[in-house]
């Protein structure tokens, strides 16, 4: 009996999609074992969110001229599948697309979002999912809020897909958790979170008489998470949402192995991240789940509370990244599964 092997990786942050790493540890594994797979692209509603959805689900793609980051003029896509629309935040505002150093996140817009937005309530579509992470913006969803009409969403359901679920204000909101990495400065925080508190106030609260800035996931994507809350949007995990898409738990039941992986597997991988989620499928199943990473760098003990069993990396902490990638991986795999399969 042939052994069956499910395969759901996150994205290699900068240097490999979801998918094209699916395919590399496929690619590896299947040089040296005989197995049936099953490949799965995860995301957490970050890079690589409308891709698996697209994976999963099937639908059409079509690209829009909306605005960026920066305020010039970018493409990006719409994955509709029957009613329902997929707008990925990642490719919009995500770093990217950011052209001047140093950076200057106090003038970076979501305005684009709300364009697609938009877009999608005129195509017709009933359902929104917006995929909030892997941005660079922190305007609190300001630009959202300038651009989509409240009142013609008022036959629409809009959902928030969320990796992280904190408020906008505060130690660990918009400002004040994320501003740091973000480029802003000490001085800028305080700014941007006196910002959005004056966004908080101003703006209406939902028919259902909340307080959006209090509900958890506001404080995602720069305050995306606000936005769209204010707007009516109730929010969802984004891995959730995709593991759903694959029957991942189905899937992973019927298998004999796991394998999942990222970039770069740390400390905060191991809080919440798409690795930790898919170990927590396998574990249900009682199925052994292996990390293949770009590089590992979270302890033994850590990844064993966390239902990993074996995490392999590229390469070791400190060294340059492969100028390959993609055969970086194949290569990893391969030598993995040599172990594996005996």
């Amino acid at each position: 009996m042939r052994v069956r092997i499910v395969i759901a990786p996150d994205s290699f942050t900068g240097t490999l999609t979801a998918a094209q790493a699916a395919l590399a540890i496929k690619t590896g594994w299947e040089k040296t074992s005989k197995a049936d797979f099953f490949l799965a692209p995860m995301s957490d509603g970050g890079p690589g969110f409308i891709d698996a959805i697209e994976f999963g689900f099937g639908g059409n793609k079509s690209h829009h001229q909306i605005t960026g980051l920066e305020g010039t003029t970018i493409t990006a896509p719409i994955l509709v599948v029957g009613k329902t629309a997929y707008i990925e935040s990642h490719l919009i505002v995500g770093p990217q697309f950011i052209t001047k150093q140093p950076r200057t996140p106090d003038k970076y817009t979501s305005k684009g979002i709300g364009e697609l937005i938009n877009i999608a309530v005129q195509q017709g579509c009933q359902t929104i999912f917006v995929g909030v992470g892997g941005t660079a913006s922190i305007d609190g969803g300001a630009g959202i809020l300038e651009t989509v009409e409240k009142e013609k969403l008022s036959d629409v359901e809009l959902v928030a897909a969320t990796d992280v679920d904190v408020l906008l204000l505060g130690n660990r909101g918009a400002a004040k958790g994320f501003g740091e990495q973000k480029g802003a400065s000490k001085e800028l925080i305080e700014e941007l979170e006196k910002k959005h508190e004056q966004l908080a106030q101003s703006t209406p609260k939902r028919k259902d008489n909340k307080d959006a800035s209090q509900m958890l996931g506001a404080g995602a994507g720069g305050g995306i998470g606000f936005a769209l809350m204010a707007l009516g949007a109730n929010r969802v995990s984004g891995l959730e949402l995709v593991t759903e898409s694959f029957d991942l738990a189905n899937e992973i039941t019927n298998s004999d192995l796991v394998i999942t992986g990222e970039g770069k597997l740390d400390w905060q991988t191991l809080r919440g991240k798409v690795i930790t989620g898919v170990a927590g499928i396998a574990n249900e199943s009682a199925i052994s789940c292996l990390a293949l990473c770009g590089q590992v760098i979270a302890g033994k003990r850590e990844l064993a509370a966390a239902g990993i069993v074996g995490a392999y990396g590229c390469i070791e902490e400190g060294e340059e990244l492969p100028e390959d990638p993609f055969m970086a991986l194949v290569f990893l795999a391969e030598r993995v599964s040599r172990t594996w399969s005996q």
